[in-house]
């Protein structure tokens, strides 16, 4: 499938600040079932300082703004194309050791009803007919049963044990939850950060997060926990991390005062 990506950030200042530096991870991995056509980065108000990879392999830019500017605008735009892989990503190739995936996060900590949910899954474990794909859509369902999808009840620095306390989330409460839980089941797991085309919405919001879970006899294979489905064709990776610390579309450090107003809109259409 042949996509068309558009992700566009505003920021505007109430004063103009003395600086602002901002982190982008908003390149999609080249990776086998996906090829970059061609993207860009094109920013207004700010100048791109620095474009390198981090270690889990992530694309980044550093940006520094403009003196006595009050806006930047973040562009970032291409073509893509994906194959349907049923969800499994392959062998291991990060210079990460796949253990340093099995341990727990700030945002993926497990608690007490993190491990509640964990025990009821290795329950399941010792039923016949449970393979490990089997196992983890069933903790995926868990999860939705437990944290049901809303918006604005949590915000980025939501704990997945502090959203199973909430009962509510987003694709990102989601995840972290997952993430928590297969960890504690012996897993290296990962988060994932992208876009998905979703037909009834070509103009959204913002990104999307799903899991990948490591397995001996296939490599890693994703898991869309808020949709309950593996990753198809429809899905474009951006970056992957430990948890969502590691992937933040736009992250900075602003030096001023005053207020600031952000904006997103991500367009995705088929080509």
């Amino acid at each position: 499938m042949h996509y068309s990506i558009k992700h566009l950030t505003i920021f505007e200042f109430e004063e103009t600040p003395h600086s602002v530096i901002q982190r982008l991870h908003l390149t999609p991995l080249s990776i086998t079932h996906q090829r970059i056509l061609n993207w860009d980065i094109i920013v207004e108000g700010c100048e791109i300082e620095l474009v390198t990879q981090d270690y889990h392999g992530n694309y980044i830019h550093l940006c520094k703004n403009d003196v006595g500017s009050k806006k930047i605008i973040i562009s970032s735009v291409g073509n893509v194309e994906v194959d349907d892989n049923n969800g499994i990503i392959g062998k291991h190739q990060s210079p990460i050791p796949l253990i340093l995936f099995n341990r727990p996060t700030i945002l993926s900590k497990p608690g007490t009803r993190v491990k509640k949910i964990r025990d009821q899954i290795k329950r399941l474990q010792k039923k016949e007919g449970f393979d490990e794909l089997t196992l983890l859509h069933e903790l995926s369902s868990l999860i939705r049963a437990n944290i049901a999808y809303l918006k604005g009840k949590t915000t980025t620095s939501t704990t997945a044990e502090k959203a199973l306390e909430l009962g509510a989330g987003v694709c990102q409460d989601h995840v972290h939850a997952f993430l928590s839980i297969a960890r504690l089941l012996g897993y290296s797991a990962r988060y994932v950060s992208g876009y998905l085309m979703m037909d009834e919405h070509i103009i959204q919001e913002a990104s999307h997060a799903w899991a990948e879970v490591y397995l001996d006899a296939i490599g890693w294979v994703g898991f869309d926990i808020s949709n309950g489905i593996s990753p198809d064709e429809r899905y474009i990776k951006l970056a992957t991390g430990f948890d969502y610390l590691d992937v933040i579309p736009l992250s900075g450090v602003r030096q001023g005062t005053g207020e600031e107003t952000i904006s997103t809109q991500i367009a995705i259409s088929q080509q």
